[in-house]
């Protein structure tokens, strides 16, 4: 049976006793903790998984805000795509630099295990297909991660940027096949139009005589060109003697002109 889902992908043994004596409580949102031991309450998960999972979190920090997600993103990048994570409870052991050291329970219901079957664009013609399945890290048959896929949609609208499509929207829709089981994924693109280099602003007090003239005539080199923000930190970098604190340009795209396709930039001169 296959299923079509539309999706976001992000921007996620047998039972362990801890032996402590205070009860588990559920998280407290803002508290950062250091995660002492980690349990997984799941009569299902195999060994192996469980192991890989729990050494992903043992002795690091999170906000406890983000912990269930966190876990429920290691069973995803395992291929459990349906992975359910219930809030998480906590025993806290004191604090220890600056976080509350805790251990943790959770149970999982992790279901099935996926792997990837293609990944398929639909609707894009500035880049060859194959040169966009090289942006995803995940051979066919891999275990499905949905950090993998993240990472590479991240890749695609880079390379996107790079050719001015700013604006360029990804949909990720995943094709669920029960049977082998398998998930594709297909990425519908609206690639939008080129944006082009606009306006240089320059915000702050001139570092030097002469530094606003000079920045404002080396801007002609790009404005009118296509938007690439790879050639603008390049410029920067070719920039960088006109104003102080050179070795971390502060910068910010002002504006986003629909109708000219314009970007114009804002420099912050300090």
């Amino acid at each position: 049976m296959r299923i079509l889902i539309g999706i976001v992908l992000f921007s996620t043994v047998t039972n362990v006793g801890f032996g402590q004596e205070s009860a588990p409580v559920l998280l407290r949102s803002g508290v950062r903790v250091q995660i002492r031991r980690l349990a997984i309450d799941s009569s299902t998960l195999p060994a192996g998984d469980r192991e890989r999972i729990i050494h992903l979190f043992e002795r690091n920090s999170y906000t406890q805000a983000e912990l269930q997600a966190r876990i429920q993103q290691a069973f995803r990048d395992l291929g459990y795509f349906k992975a359910s994570v219930d809030e998480p409870k906590v025993s806290f052991i004191g604090p220890t630099q600056g976080a509350e050291d805790v251990d943790v329970s959770a149970r999982v219901e992790e279901g099935i295990q996926y792997r990837l079957g293609e990944i398929r664009f639909e609707k894009g013609s500035i880049f060859p297909a194959d040169q966009l399945r090289t942006l995803f890290p995940m051979r066919n048959g891999d275990l499905f991660s949905a950090t993998k896929i993240s990472e590479g949609l991240d890749q695609l609208r880079n390379l996107y940027g790079t050719e001015g499509y700013i604006n360029c929207v990804v949909n990720p829709v995943v094709v669920i096949n029960e049977s082998h089981p398998t998930i594709d994924l297909v990425l519908q693109l609206d690639e939008g139009k080129p944006y082009y280099f606009g306006r240089l602003f320059l915000d702050g007090t001139e570092p030097h005589t002469g530094a606003y003239k000079a920045l404002m005539e080396s801007w002609k080199t790009l404005q009118g060109r296509r938007y690439n923000p790879v050639l603008l930190k390049s410029w920067l970098t070719a920039n960088a003697s006109e104003w102080p604190g050179a070795a971390d340009p502060k910068w910010m795209i002002t504006n986003e002109e629909a109708e000219s396709h314009a970007v114009d930039v804002k420099l912050l001169l300090r």
